[in-house]
């Protein structure tokens, strides 16, 4: 843009140069003085911007953090290399694009310059390299702005992907909220009737419907994992399984579905010999990794294994009553559900009875779950003022905090893209402004001879729209091949997408008609008695 408005303007100025040079000024104070102009243009505008990035700053970061109940993580301010690097782009853009006008200047004739249509460059050569620079520039611009939006598409459609994902299980009304009771210096009976006692009371709050806990929530970045070996197999002990230790009622409150078997009663949750050594992976939220655990056994604990379990590990079996290595029995199958995070594809996976460790409570709610919370605080705090009740949230905000690297991309490349899309738009609309404008004279001549209005809001119309299609095909090209990069932060949708190609170029099209409506506009009402005049 900056290089159109320059050329355009260079071009528009050539009987102001002319007259000068006629009135005595040398073709060095011309050049001099056309640059001075480009720097101090160029300078403002940098100082301008450096101005504006202080507050841009802000509404990114304000942009990025939206929707998160975490304050963003990241420092951003301007700093000064960035500062200078801008600087010195708009110091360079000037002095480049100021210089060819102003060279161009020294070979300027004065006859020509100084007769009434001066307007336009002298020499038809000369201005079709002009106009063809100029069309040279659109078309870059409209390039870049497909392949950036082409990027945002990409990225948006993951993100609502992501958002759309059934996870097996009803995330809506559900509260969250951790209890450490091993801090507060619990044994595991006294866990076992402290944690039957809050449900009672949980359960008794109106607005509640269900309650249950385990010891990691769902989609919680949190994991915990072991190998199992399954009886009467040759191999007993390499069969890789994620773990979940839960409590009472949890599939009901969290509506996994038991497709075989039964759930667990009060009798499975006894404390056993049973101890599953490193279970927990031990993995903060965003690690990823996973631990392992082993197990030993002096007693039958009964399990619940999910379908994917019996899909992989057990084929055409009745899994109900087989028993696992270490006294473990399955007595149900589960529906499959996401575990640690939305992109993890479901693995084979155990549900264990909780009867001892810290607990983190689910309460599903027919109400605004986050209206609980004081009521929920003021029974724990009965129960025991030292009990630290932690990580108070909805199921949908945790989920939501899963996604704010995907949201955040999203919604920056989405800026950028729309931002690309306005600059391409506005430098069409400079370009064929200032065709119109340069060519008025021919246009009044025209309209003179007995061309209609529509005929010349289809050539000024025609000329942006063929821009703007050779702009696309560039960009597409090149969007095809740069957006290969991007299939590792991709969900559900291949880089050459042809709905988001096709979306774009749309949306390019809207975009261009638009910027050529004003300029056409402008063509139609011209005079041609007044432009058989113009100079």
């Amino acid at each position: 843009n900056v290089a159109g408005l320059l050329l355009s303007r260079a071009a528009t100025r050539q009987k102001e140069m002319a007259v000068r040079l006629a009135l005595g000024a040398s073709r060095a104070t011309i050049v001099r003085q056309l640059l001075t102009e480009s720097v101090l243009l160029s300078v403002l505008g940098g100082i301008f911007g450096i101005i504006f990035a202080y507050w841009g700053v802000h509404a990114i970061t304000a942009l990025m953090s939206g929707g998160s109940n975490q304050s963003f993580a990241y420092i951003i301010a301007p700093d000064w290399r960035v500062l200078s690097f801008v600087l010195g782009a708009s110091l360079l853009s000037g002095i480049f694009f100021g210089l060819a006008p102003a060279l161009q200047s020294l070979h300027l004739d004065l006859t020509p310059a100084l007769k009434g249509n001066a307007s336009t460059f002298p020499g038809g050569a000369r201005r079709r390299r002009r106009i063809h620079l100029g069309n040279t520039l659109v078309v870059a611009q409209v390039a870049l702005s497909v392949v950036v939006l082409t990027g945002a598409g990409l990225l948006v459609q993951t993100l609502e992907n992501l958002r759309s994902i059934n996870p097996g299980f009803d995330p809506h009304n559900i509260l969250l909220f951790g209890i450490h009771t091993r801090d507060a210096g619990y044994k595991d009976v006294q866990m076992e009737d402290l944690y039957r006692n809050l449900r009672e009371q949980f359960a008794a709050i109106p607005g509640v419907t269900s309650v249950g806990y385990a010891m990691d929530t769902l989609l919680s970045g949190d994991l915990s994992s072991t190998t199992v070996g399954i009886e009467g197999q040759p191999k007993e002990s390499d069969l890789p399984v994620d773990v979940l230790t839960i409590g009472p009622d949890f599939l009901r409150t969290m509506r996994i579905p038991l497709l075989e078997g039964r759930t667990f009663t009060p009798g499975d949750f006894r404390p056993a010999s049973v101890e599953s050594e490193g279970s927990k992976a031990g993995n903060k939220k965003g690690t990823g990794g996973a631990g392992q655990t082993s197990a030993t056994a002096s007693a039958q604990v009964r399990v619940l294994v999910n379908k994917a379990f019996v899909r992989q590990y057990l084929e055409k079996r009745n899994p109900i009553g087989q028993h696992l290595v270490g006294g473990w029995e399955i007595i149900g199958v589960t529906g499959d559900t996401k575990y640690t995070d939305l992109r993890r594809t479901i693995h084979p996976m155990l549900y264990l009875p909780l009867t001892s460790g810290d607990a983190q409570f689910e309460l599903r709610t027919a109400v605004d779950p986050m209206a609980l919370i004081p009521t929920v605080r003021q029974i724990v705090r009965q129960a025991d003022s030292n009990l630290p009740l932690v990580d108070i949230r909805t199921q949908t905000e945790q989920i939501d905090e899963l996604l704010v690297r995907e949201r955040t991309i999203a919604r920056l490349s989405s800026f950028f893209g729309v931002l690309a899309l306005a600059l391409a738009g506005v430098g069409l609309y400079g370009l064929l402004s200032y065709e119109v404008a340069r060519r008025t004279r021919e246009i009044g001549i025209r309209m003179a001879l007995g061309a209609h209005r529509r005929d010349l809001l289809r050539l000024v119309i025609g000329q942006g729209i063929v821009l703007a299609i050779v702009g696309a095909a560039l960009g597409i090209g090149v969007a095809l091949g740069v957006t290969r990069y991007l299939n590792s932060m991709l969900y559900g949708v291949h880089p050459d997408d042809p709905l988001t190609i096709v979306a774009v170029a749309a949306l390019l099209v809207v975009v261009a008609l638009a910027a050529c409506y004003i300029p056409a506009r402008r063509a139609m009402r011209v005079d041609p008695m007044v432009a058989m005049r113009h100079e």
